[in-house]
């Protein structure tokens, strides 16, 4: 596909980890960018996104995903739509419809309104690998793009992801249908199911793969779990997505997102101990049973999240998105350690590095 860097790209929820990423690299390459917030008055959360390169390209508008009649004015004026904006958090919310309200209906309040818009080409909506897996399974189990989980069992997070895209598409093809029958223009549609996002950040707040890290740097998790993390270095998810948006090969597709191999929680643990034990860190280094897991659910969202995951040795073929997409993904090593620096230069995590070179034993 020709690519026109004066047509203007939308992305909502620009002030995220993901977000912040993506628009960072169609700034970089002289795309326009229109970014959605919550609040144009928040200036700490707006900050790192005014600090992206060529401001000129850049406006931002408040959005509400809740809200769909605000959404026909955004959209109005965008070729492209990345919709990234989706509510994620590391335990189990009192009320499940927390997240899958705004997933669901504010992806449907994207659609709606692009689908007003002739002059849209392309939506690319972040999925998560949570739409194609199933909670509460043991062992070895591999899955590809044509894989939905179970919803009889499965978490709110995850449910919130699988019911938001499977809402999508059944939008997509309905519209689809229509518009083969009186010969009008369809836009593209693309989905990216990422696995466990890490790597560098450009924000300080909203990314709860941060807080995975934080916790073990700093010893605060109390044990690391037997848990499988797929991983995926956020700045290839950006690339991913700028690619696929720019793709005619990859309308009505969805890709799963990850790099070649996943990561245990004791890999992880390992990884920070052996980077920065010797810098003073006390990085959490023991493992937890499952039987405190189990028990620590009853009364710990955190743990009680942790727990459909416990023993899951999921594997998730990325073919397709390398064949399709040309992409070469970073190592989860790289991005652990990427996202592991980015929280020390980001006072996320206190900096005990230069303290010990200003300080020599």
């Amino acid at each position: 596909m020709d690519t026109n860097l004066s047509e203007t790209v939308l992305i909502t929820g620009i002030t995220g980890f993901v977000g912040s990423q993506i628009a960072n690299n169609l700034l970089n390459r002289g795309f326009k960018v229109k970014g959605t917030v919550r609040s144009l008055k928040n200036k700490e959360k707006l900050a790192p996104i005014y600090e992206l390169p060529n401001q000129n390209n850049l406006q931002l508008v408040e959005a509400d995903l809740l809200d769909e009649a605000c959404w026909d004015n955004i959209v109005s004026d965008v070729t492209y739509i990345l919709h990234v904006a989706s509510p994620f958090i590391i335990s189990i919310p009192k009320n499940e419809d927390e997240l899958i309200q705004p997933a669901v209906k504010g992806t449907l309040s994207v659609l709606k309104a692009a689908a007003k818009n002739d002059k849209i080409k392309h939506i690319v909506i972040t999925s998560s690998i949570a739409s194609i897996f199933s909670c509460y399974t043991s062992g070895k189990r591999n899955y590809t793009e044509e894989d939905w989980p179970n919803m009889d069992k499965i978490m709110p997070y995850n449910k919130s992801k699988a019911l938001a895209e499977k809402e999508a598409w059944n939008f997509y093809k309905k519209e689809k249908e229509i518009r083969e029958k009186s010969n009008q223009k369809m836009f593209k549609l693309t989905t990216i199911c990422p696995g466990y996002i890490f790597g560098p950040s450009l924000v300080k707040t909203g990314f709860a793969s941060g807080d995975i890290i934080r916790q073990i740097m700093t010893g605060e998790a109390l044990g690391i779990p037997n848990v499988k993390f797929c991983i995926v270095d956020v700045r290839d998810i950006a690339e991913s997505h700028v690619r696929a948006m720019l793709s005619d090969i990859t309308d009505g597709q969805r890709y799963i997102c990850v790099s070649e191999k996943g990561l245990w929680g004791k890999d992880i643990s390992k990884l920070l101990i052996d980077n920065y034990g010797k810098y003073g860190y006390k990085c959490t280094k023991m493992n937890v049973p499952n039987f405190v897991i189990r028990m620590s659910s009853l009364f710990n969202k955190q743990a009680a999240a942790t727990l459909p995951l416990l023993d899951a040795d999921n594997n998730f073929d990325n073919s397709k998105i390398k064949r399709d997409l040309k992409i070469t993904f970073k190592t989860p090593e790289e991005a652990i350690l990427s996202m592991a620096k980015s929280l020390i230069d980001l006072g996320i995590v206190k900096n005990l590095i230069d303290n010990q070179n200003k300080n020599p034993k």
